[in-house]
């Protein structure tokens, strides 16, 4: 039994995940909250004047794709494939995850070549492997290394183009799909048995948690969505806030949805 007020191995709150710790700092910017965790009650907004908030944070995509530092910037990161840092400046947002699949191959080919961009590979093996023909040819992404900074994760970043005129249509019903099923809904429900006069839900949304079309809605457009999630009782606050680009979302009841530019590139 632990004394003298030391926490016990079963009292003691788990440490925050890099998501949660994204969440955190992304709700402090915004709503200029602190945050507490406290052994089985779950994670809680605290308000400059005392109030509390129910919070919890859900990850959309596979696991693997959302293994990142918490963000301070717009760029998300990757494993580095081999020694060289490699910089990824994506154009087609809806091609991010083959350039994801195919970067360690074109990374560890690249640097075997001496070469720091597909592109200057050697025009036959180009022609031969029909991904690097991909990347070199159709540009997709951009890829440069860095012989001179070895041992550093990828950085990857959208690349300068106009915002898309898309109105964002498919984001929300895509999010409720999200919400009735797997890891999210779990939280949902969670968060509802919370007792709150608000609750918050934070979910982190990976490029692989959505369809391509939608995702790339999600970090391109430059407004908000047009409408308003299903009402449910099991939050009165949604977040969104995709792995790439500069804009986190945030819906309440009373105010609808906000948009908040919080990375720089």
């Amino acid at each position: 039994m632990a004394s003298g007020g030391t926490l016990t191995s079963r009292s003691r709150p788990p440490a925050l995940s890099p998501q949660e710790e994204a969440a955190a700092d992304v709700a402090a910017r915004v709503l200029g909250v602190g945050l507490t965790r406290s052994a089985g009650a779950g994670l809680t907004l605290v308000y400059p004047d005392g109030r509390r908030a129910a919070f919890e944070e859900a990850t959309i995509g596979e696991q693997p794709d959302l293994q990142h530092a918490p963000r301070r910037t717009s760029d998300m990161q990757w494993p580095a494939p081999a020694r060289w840092w490699w910089k990824i400046t994506v154009n087609d947002v809806r091609c991010l995850a083959r350039v994801r699949e195919i970067f360690p191959m074109t990374a560890r080919t690249c640097e075997a070549n001496g070469v720091s961009r597909p592109a200057d590979l050697p025009a036959a093996m180009v022609s031969a492997v029909p991904d690097l023909h991909w990347l070199a040819h159709m540009v997709p992404a951009r890829l440069i290394g860095h012989p001179d900074v070895l041992d550093r994760p990828a950085t990857v970043t959208l690349g300068r183009i106009e915002p898309a005129h898309r109105e964002m249509t498919s984001v929300v019903p895509a999010l409720e799909q999200c919400l009735a099923h797997g890891g999210a809904a779990r939280t949902l429900s969670r968060l509802g048995r919370r007792r709150a006069a608000e609750r918050q839900l934070y979910l982190t949304v990976g490029y692989t948690g959505l369809a391509p079309d939608t995702f790339d809605e999600l970090v391109r457009a430059g407004g908000i969505p047009p409408s308003a999630p299903r009402a449910r009782p099991g939050f009165s606050h949604l977040w969104v806030a995709p792995v790439l680009g500069r804009a986190v979302f945030l819906w309440s009841r009373d105010a609808g949805w906000s948009r908040h530019e919080l990375y720089s590139q």
